[in-house]
């Protein structure tokens, strides 16, 4: 028998969070066994960036994977669910020098530290997703700072090399110099920028005060300039086609060319093309064999070869545009906004990038997009509008993957090349994991030149490099083949991530996997959108507009905010919507006040005063009041009735228990439609709208007359299907809402189950041998109370207010079928005396009633007497 008083009448999350989590912890219950029965479904999840804390956009992102793991396993696949780290990267190097104040120059001491900080960040971040009932096995977690992730990121680097896919050269590459290293192209991005659009006017060489005018937003690549060109179809420099230039600051002279690729609109219809501007000039360069001069250090400076050496790239700009116009030859200034190309990737820095001719590594990709696109077409899209991103950027590619990082924390680049000529000089397979600026070649002489200047290569990878084998290493990689055929070659390989990344992220795995292992890595992808920060900006860490789950969570619970990340939609992008209340009077206050008050208060004061109230969590909480509520009003009712077992049996429904039953069925194929395709918002909205309005509201209001009843065995049998019923809704809302669920089997349902876990259960399933003709019924004895409910609202008459008589007339021969359901409609809306009357009879009605209501569609009419 249950005891009431052990089990609070409101659900108090934050008692029972820990308790479960402790305790699936303790049961190993989501441990992943490799050997164990059912079809293994891998789940290949975005290794998190450590930088210490999860946001909540990101606990979307986690939390709808999440999903994905609890479905399927309750489908009963095998699932594979690991979780990893990303833990190199420029932000961990600039924490170690901000926060341990330890320069690179200390390099063993610095790779120390960087491992030292990307530890406690994970420590609070696994804390986190341990809080938002994240139902991974911790056994098979990955760092990809670690010796074992970096042999398999060698390997496959040794293997692209040996494939000859991997090279070496010198070549202008996107380069960051505020952060001092190459870029991806996929690291970068266009935006828009109020500039100033400058027409110079150079002189033309040997012709008298002669000169040819340029429009440009660059004026400090002057120095560079290695050639004029002009489209041939411009009338309006016919004569200028054998012409040359003089260019201002130097004592060169460049030639003019003709070259269709002008655009006659832009500016004065003459290009100067420098090394390197833009994409452009690159390829003008290599068409036309021109001069390369570079004139930018990698640290944003003018160098040796301009006579601005040593000032910044914007300072230069500024001096060079004032002594051209000392010199005469500033026609005008226009205002012009115009997009730039920056580091986009890196929403703390988002400044422009420069093309600078360095030494780096680059993996041939440009030859493999259509292979990529193949696997791309394979696979199964969630939403299928996101594949057009990866198409777009596949057939817009022009670039190879340059993988090479400026940076010291990364996995080393395991090559040596020689000085001389710039041979490479790969390492043994057997030597990996392995940094060449520490490690010996393993030859004495270059193989080409039989020099003995071999260096070790210092630069690290591109950390898509790392994270872009993340299928192989869960799957055991060239670590254990039984592991390997099982986790990925015969497994249903799941990926789920935002769409932001899938020019990097899923672009380069399907590259890379495909290259390595043959196959395409993944059945399916599910795409979400970007969570909005308070700005109305992509909520980001670096941009600091970010809300962490520590300060929702202990507030409205991890139930509440995953359900409100079960109501985003795939792939498109969902706000984290909230007001600013004050917490003397609990008003809402404008973001006006909050700005101004942010500046006079200091953070304690304006804590104390002021909160930020989130209506969406708000909801969700309601939600799992009611749903308490439920489990409180059947537990309390268990405690008076005996009951010794759960077991369905149709020929024990009555005719509403059976309405009900079929409108689970429906629901629950609606629902399990909607999880395959992993939307969540629908499925949920269903689930909700059924147990709010059908199975508190209708369902339990009609049957729990009969918790009350004389007969012990229409009791036990009511309550027992109504728990039936509760508890399927349960095994769906498990995968949404695990805490409360969790709470409720162990209180309600434990004890009828073996399993010691809701988590545990299979997939609810749809009820057999539901008798058609009571369906019918119960309908209509549904449709029925809910006229008279509405009667009595017409009357303002209370709901528990007694009714003296009711007469209701059928146009229909099915008077006798109608006393299925008497008692339930008169016991439900307090009726003492309920009448049903065939047509023909409606004239032994002698009195008026209070009121008369025709229901055409039932083939029904009501007489209502107070």
């Amino acid at each position: 028998m249950a005891q009431e008083t052990n089990y609070p009448k409101r659900f108090k999350f934050e008692d029972i969070q820990n308790k479960w989590i402790e305790y699936w912890n303790k049961e190993k219950l989501y441990a992943f066994d490799i050997d164990k029965n059912g079809q293994i479904f891998s789940i290949d999840t975005p290794p998190p960036f450590v930088s210490g804390v999860l946001h909540i956009g990101q606990y979307l992102n986690y939390a709808w994977i999440d999903f994905v793991a609890r479905y399927h396993r309750m489908k009963g696949e095998n699932v594979y669910f690991p979780q990893g780290w990303d833990c190199h990267g420029l932000p961990v190097e600039l924490a170690v020098t901000k926060y341990y104040k330890v320069k690179k120059d200390n390099r063993e001491l610095f790779l120390q530290k960087c491992r030292e900080w990307v530890e406690s960040n994970i420590e609070n971040m696994t804390r986190q997703l341990n809080i938002l009932g994240y139902s991974t096995d911790w056994n098979y977690t990955y760092r990809t700072m670690n010796d074992n992730y970096k042999y398999k990121v060698q390997l496959s680097l040794l293997y692209f090399f040996n494939k000859g896919w991997l090279y070496r050269e010198k070549f202008p590459t996107h380069f960051c110099v505020n952060c001092e290293t190459s870029l991806a192209k996929a690291e970068v991005s266009y935006e828009e920028e109020e500039g100033k659009l400058w027409f110079i006017k150079l002189p033309l060489a040997g012709r008298e005060d002669e000169y040819l005018t340029i429009a440009t937003t660059r004026p400090e690549y002057m120095e560079a300039c290695v050639a004029i060109l002009i489209n041939p179809n411009d009338g309006r420099y016919y004569d200028l086609s054998a012409a040359e230039v003089s260019i201002p600051f130097t004592d060169r002279i460049v030639k003019v060319y003709l070259d269709s690729n002008v655009d006659m609109n832009f500016g004065t219809g003459v290009v100067y093309v420098c090394t390197y501007g833009d994409e452009m000039d690159i390829k003008w360069k290599l068409q036309y064999n021109l001069e390369e001069i570079q004139i930018f250090t990698e640290d944003g400076h003018l160098n040796e070869n301009s006579k601005y050496k040593g000032l910044t790239i914007t300072d230069a700009r500024e001096q060079i545009v004032k002594d051209l116009d000392k010199m005469g030859l500033i026609v005008k200034v226009e205002d012009y906004p115009h997009s730039v190309i920056i580091h986009s990737e890196r929403s703390s820095c988002r400044k422009p990038i420069e093309y600078l001719p360095v030494y780096q590594w680059f993996i041939n990709i440009k030859d493999f997009t259509e292979d990529i696109l193949e696997s791309g077409e394979v696979m199964k899209w969630y939403p299928e509008k996101q594949k057009q991103r990866l198409v777009d950027w596949a057939k817009g590619l022009d670039w190879n993957w340059v993988i090479s990082r400026q940076r010291i924390f990364g996995t080393p680049i395991p090559f040596w090349y020689c000085e001389d000529c710039g041979e490479i000089i790969a390492p043994k397979k057997e030597d990996l994991p392995l940094d060449p600026v520490k490690k010996t070649p393993p030859l004495k002489k270059c193989p080409n030149c039989n020099s003995t200047k071999l260096i070790g290569e210092k630069d690290v990878c591109d950390c898509w490099i790392d994270s872009s084998i993340t299928p192989l290493v869960i799957s055991k990689w060239e670590e254990d083949s039984n592991f390997f055929k099982k986790a990925y070659t015969d497994a249903i390989m799941h990926r789920s991530q935002g769409y932001e990344i899938i020019r990097t992220w899923l672009f380069y795995t399907l590259f890379r996997c495909k290259m390595l292992t043959g196959k395409p890595p993944f059945y399916e992808v599910m795409i979400n959108g970007m969570v909005a920060g308070p700005d109305g900006r992509i909520m980001s860490k670096s941009l600091g507009n970010y809300i962490s789950p520590d300060e929702v969570v202990p507030q409205y619970g991890t139930d509440a905010v995953r359900y409100w990340t079960a109501m985003g939609s795939l792939g498109d992008d969902y706000p984290f919507e909230f007001t600013w209340i004050n917490l003397q009077n609990k008003q809402p206050v404008s973001k006006e006040l909050i700005m101004k008050e942010m500046q006079n208060l200091s953070k304690d004061k304006f804590n104390k005063k002021y909160q930020r109230r989130y209506e969406q969590l708000i909801g969700a909480s309601r939600l799992l009041t009611k749903i308490w509520n439920a489990y409180r009003f059947l537990y309390l009712n268990l405690d008076k009735i005996e009951i010794s077992d759960l077991i369905y049996n149709s020929k024990e429904l009555s005719a509403i228990d059976c309405y009900y039953f079929s409108e689970f069925n429906k629901i629950i194929e609606t629902i399990t439609n909607h999880f395959e395709g992993y939307n969540w918002h629908e499925a949920t909205m269903i689930l909700r709208s059924f147990f709010w309005n059908d199975l508190c509201d209708n369902y339990i209001e009609a049957i729990k007359y009969k918790f009350y009843s004389e007969d012990e065995s229409l009791r036990k049998r009511s309550l027992r299907n109504a728990l039936i019923l509760f508890y399927n809704i349960l095994k769906v809302f498990s995968v949404i809402m695990p805490f409360i669920t969790e709470e409720i089997y162990h209180i309600l349902y434990k004890q009828f189950k073996e399993l010691k876990s809701i988590h545990l259960e299979n997939w609810a399933q749809s009820f057999t041998n539901l008798s058609e003709e009571l369906i019918q019924y119960g309908k209509l004895g549904i449709d029925l109370i809910r006229n008279l409910r509405n009667i009595k609202s017409k009357l303002q008459i209370p709901l528990n207010q007694e009714i003296s008589e009711v007469y209701i007339i059928s146009v229909k021969d099915n008077v006798n079928y109608l006393e299925l359901i008497k008692s339930d409609i008169s016991n439900t809306l307090r009726i003492n005396n309920l009448i049903f009357l065939k047509k023909p009879q409606k004239k032994t009605i002698k009195r008026t009633p209070d009121l008369k209501e025709d229901y055409t569609d039932l083939g029904l009419s009501i007489y209502f007497f107070k």
